[in-house]
């Protein structure tokens, strides 16, 4: 028996549905995260992209040195060998599912196409056979029959569970993956793609956080638990009682991890158009005199928030550039420096330090 046939069992300690209710909270913020980090996502898909791609090959153990995996990854150097073959054909799949996970169709025909394209130029890949005695007949045969069926199968289940039973969605793609790794489908590299196609329903069911944090990159820094639960969750799955809560759990909080990266990068462009403000107000005070008010730049920059404006005045006080001319509101300021030393550049931080690649 499936795991994905005997969902009705399974329990979720509260530990779990913590977890859960977080995720799903972050998840209904999706579209925020969409807008407010748009000017700088095409950048953030594609360190992803390299990331899934760098933290794959290790995950593989693909024999390619550090400096032909960097020029293929981020500079799309020709491959010679067929890892280095391989790991284009990863980047291509990896960008694509970026762009088209969502529109995914649950066929096995859809992923055989997906593990043809990862091992393109490198190995024949599709499905395991069954050879089978066939005694309907007077002559007895020998028959083949492809694992292909039994994917077929595990899909129609899977879309069951999820759309007509309303299992929760990260349940529902952890059974689906045991299942998958313990069915043995495929005819070679069944546990990775079986990943990879855990992976792309990720996306199918509405998860965007992969957008923004690499998925193989928690993989392969947790990848001995990961075995560990994976091997545990064989047990009893014959008889329907796979343990799987444990897997569940980790595909959770890879996402968890992946939205608090999100969260981040949405501090970070925050105090970076923070800075910007105050470089405003800088330069709005550059052309009001040798004095001025609190009130003489509000009137030139009447978008800005007092506060803004109090750090901006503040800061220049702490550098010496300013200084207080009598107190309250109505205080006026004093330039210390002329204009050359005024508008001296100071080290900013931008997102884009944060988004591009550190090496």
């Amino acid at each position: 028996m499936y795991s994905i046939s005997n969902l009705e069992r399974i329990n979720y300690p509260k530990e779990l549905v913590y977890d859960l209710t977080r995720l799903y909270t972050y998840k209904g913020r999706d579209s925020h995260f969409e807008d407010f980090l748009k000017q700088y996502m095409s950048q953030i898909v594609k360190n992803t992209v390299e990331n899934d791609v760098i933290a794959t090959a290790k995950i593989l153990k693909l024999d390619v040195n550090e400096n032909r995996l960097r020029l293929i990854v981020k500079k799309d150097s020709e491959p010679r060998t067929k890892h280095e073959k391989l790991l284009r054909n990863l980047k291509e799949v990896f960008t694509l599912i970026q762009k088209e996970g969502e529109k995914l169709n649950l066929q096995s025909n859809e992923f055989l196409q997906l593990g043809t394209w990862i091992f393109k130029d490198v190995s024949r890949f599709g499905f395991k056979s069954d050879t089978v005695i066939d005694t309907s007949t007077i002559l007895t045969e020998r028959k083949k029959i492809s694992r292909r069926e039994k994917l077929d199968e595990e899909i129609k289940k899977f879309i069951e569970a999820k759309d007509k039973l309303k299992v929760e969605h990260t349940q529902c793609i952890t059974s689906f993956y045991v299942d998958l790794l313990n069915m043995k489908c495929f005819d070679m590299a069944n546990e990775f793609v079986s990943l990879m196609t855990c992976y792309c329903l990720f996306f199918s069911v509405g998860f965007k956080v992969f957008r923004y944090s690499s998925f193989f990159e928690f993989y392969y820094k947790h990848i001995d638990e990961f075995k560990k639960y994976e091997s545990e969750s064989s047990y009893g799955w014959e008889q329907g009682y796979a343990k799987t809560d444990e897997l569940d759990r980790l595909f959770i909080n890879s996402m968890l991890e992946g939205y608090n990266k999100a969260e981040k990068m949405v501090r970070d462009v925050e105090f970076d158009k923070g800075l910007r403000k105050i470089d405003n107000v800088e330069g709005v005070i550059m052309k009001l005199g040798d004095t001025f008010s609190r009130e003489d730049i509000k009137l030139k920059v009447p978008n800005l928030s007092d506060s803004t404006i109090n750090r901006a005045l503040n800061k220049l006080k702490a550098e010496g550039k300013i200084r207080p001319d009598g107190t309250g509101r109505s205080a006026k300021w004093v330039r210390l420096v002329p204009d050359e030393l005024f508008t001296s550049k100071t080290l900013q931080y931008n997102i884009f330090d944060f988004i591009k690649d550190k090496n």
